[in-house]
């Protein structure tokens, strides 16, 4: 025999009451105590900030300290910039003559090295030889 179920009736699950001047707030498009209310969202990236001693600054620039021209260069490309700046010589000039001033310094540099290896080199057959007349196998007699 069929059983009849009595329907159950759920209830609307409430929500905490929220105060009326916080509905206000969230509420877009209304105006709060404050004036009209805007909620943004903003992103906090994390950011490491590097922790320096001058110990770490100290090492730095004697690491940077060779790699840097020598006062001489420094004050050529002074003035020559300053020359540019004060309208003497045009910027594409004044870059064009530091270019070429640069390879031609290089080039010499690579020459003079090349030239003190060589002279540091021993010329062949001015040394003492490896083979020597004691060191020489005996031909056997017979």
């Amino acid at each position: 025999m069929p059983t009849a179920q009595t329907p159950v009736t759920a209830e609307p699950a409430q929500s905490p009451e929220i105060p009326p001047e916080r509905r206000t707030e969230e509420t877009p498009g209304r105006e709060g105590p404050m004036g009209k209310v805007v909620h943004l969202h903003t992103a906090h990236p994390r950011v490491p900030i590097p922790y320096l001693t001058p110990g770490d600054m100290f090492t730095g620039a004697r690491e940077a300290a060779p790699r840097l021209p020598s006062m001489r260069k420094l004050t050529y490309y002074g003035i020559l910039g300053g020359m540019a700046v004060a309208g003497v010589l045009e910027w594409p000039v004044a870059v064009a003559i530091a270019a070429a001033t640069e390879v031609i310094t290089r080039e010499q540099g690579a020459q003079s090295r090349a030239g003190q290896a060589a002279e540091s080199r021993p010329q062949p057959g001015t040394g003492p030889s490896a083979r020597t007349e004691g060191a020489r196998p005996q031909a056997a007699t017979g």
